[in-house]
């Protein structure tokens, strides 16, 4: 037995615990939520890309992220190092994408997918055997 400030310590206990230290489960900490996996997903506005999305890139470094007050709150907002104010997100000549979505118009490739239909190949079939079903003379004048 050791003695800490004049009292006994029993070997295995924490100082400040009665319990023993192997029952003593801790605390996660914010490293431990950090080190979880995300999965990344695109974040346009609208189909147009985003300077806040997590795949959008600046080929100059210039990119970087504020905490700004707006109506009580905070915003995050992208600012560019070159020009000193906000980035102009795809309307820069140095922006990109990680996972090249980032149309030469402004528009983002996954936010296109999003909104295109999926046509099954059922669907498909039957749309094509109902045009096959026209008789052709009524097309002809």
């Amino acid at each position: 037995m050791n003695s800490y400030h004049g009292y006994e310590r029993r070997e295995g206990y924490h100082r400040s615990y009665h319990k023993p230290r192997e029952d003593y489960q801790r605390q996660p900490f914010r490293k431990d939520y950090e080190q979880r996996e995300r999965v990344l997903q695109p974040q346009p506005l609208g189909d147009r890309c985003n300077p806040l999305c997590p795949f959008f890139i600046c080929n100059k470094a210039a990119l970087f992220m504020l905490n700004k007050p707006f109506r009580g709150k905070y915003m995050r907002v992208a600012y560019c190092r070159l020009t000193g104010g906000e980035c102009i997100g795809s309307d820069c000549q140095y922006s990109g994408c990680k996972i090249n979505a980032l149309l030469p118009d402004g528009r983002c490739a996954k936010a296109l997918e999003k909104k295109s239909r999926h046509v099954s190949d059922e669907e498909l079939f039957r749309e094509l055997q109902s045009i096959e079903d026209y008789d052709v003379s009524e097309f002809a004048r």
